[in-house]
């Protein structure tokens, strides 16, 4: 078993093992000729449609200050940084529930302050997600990524489970809630109808 917190040693071992094959990831699609066309079809739609739905999501969430077209472009240039640095061109890169749960609390949080507000959320979210990098590299440096050893595959069937109830919840709230929405629209739309006409 490794030893844990090793400083650099998986940063050395994650280089080391990818620079013995990244010329050959790039190479190789090239040369696949069509058989590479089907898998990343699939690889672009497994990225966009949880993407589009998600941003949907966290567009009515955030009263339209995160839209779908931001996460898409988003999703893209990550998706883009993270294929050349790491030499995976066919990854699945994109934003998962709890990334909407995140940014719903943050919105609702901030909106409630007097100081952030909505006009401040987007800034302050960005240093949110600065720190939020700056703690994922230093635990990187530090080698903490080797304690994923001490995990057992509970962990990842119960954050399964966390993401099926997610998902669930969302559909009961939309089932119960969503009608009210529709009809209101409606009738703003009517309204709008009728102010036209006169």
């Amino acid at each position: 078993m490794e030893e844990t917190f090793v400083p650099l040693r998986g940063i050395k071992n994650n280089l080391r093992g990818r620079l013995t094959c990244y010329k050959q990831d790039w190479t190789g699609g090239f040369s696949a000729g069509i058989r590479i066309l089907a898998p990343t079809t699939y690889i672009f739609f497994a990225s966009a449609i949880p993407v589009i739905s998600f941003g949907e999501q966290l567009e009515r969430n955030t009263d339209g200050i995160i839209t779908t077209v931001q996460m898409l472009a988003s999703t893209a240039i990550c998706g883009i940084i993270h294929s050349i640095i790491r030499g995976q061109p066919l990854l699945i890169l994109g934003v998962a529930e709890p990334t909407v749960l995140i940014y719903t609390f943050m919105f609702n949080f901030a909106k409630e302050r007097t100081d952030l507000g909505p006009k401040l959320f987007v800034a302050w979210t960005g240093w949110v997600c600065v720190w939020t990098a700056f703690l994922l590299i230093l635990l990187s440096v530090l080698g903490a990524c080797s304690i994923i050893n001490r995990f057992t595959r509970i962990a990842g069937e119960l954050f399964g489970l966390l993401i099926a109830m997610l998902f669930m919840q969302q559909a009961i709230k939309e089932t119960l809630h969503g009608e009210d929405r529709r009809q209101q629209v409606c009738i703003d739309g009517f309204q709008e109808l009728e102010v036209s006409d006169s």
